[in-house]
């Protein structure tokens, strides 16, 4: 087998781990924790699942990432523009979190990071 397609289904492992993440969390009855401690919410199924669809986006932007593995001589602005992707796309991740999701669902009464 091609020395390139081993990486990137080695690659693909990664994200498909944050897809399966995704699947177990979907379906978890208790509030998910994405940072530290875990938030009180308003609605646990709606807040989890919106947690699993962030991990479902990321592991389908990090299988992309990877699709320059496939390239015969890896060249260097595409292992620059996997690590930079990989980088950018962690901190959407903490961005949609914090700007959408937790404001959401997070109740009102009080701060989760107290």
């Amino acid at each position: 087998m091609d020395r390139n397609l081993l990486l990137f289904l080695a690659w693909c492992a990664g994200g498909l781990f944050f897809e399966g993440l995704a699947g177990y969390l979907w379906f978890c009855k208790k509030p998910v924790s994405f940072s530290a401690q875990t938030p009180e919410v308003t609605d646990v199924k709606g807040y989890n699942r919106a947690v699993a669809k962030l991990y479902m986006a990321y592991g389908g932007v990090f299988v992309l990432l990877g699709l320059p593995l496939l390239a015969a001589p890896l060249p260097g602005w595409a292992a620059c523009l996997m690590v930079a992707g990989i980088a950018g796309a962690g901190a959407a991740l903490r961005l949609v979190y914090a700007r959408v999701i937790l404001p959401r669902y997070q109740t009102k009464h009080g701060d989760w990071r107290d």
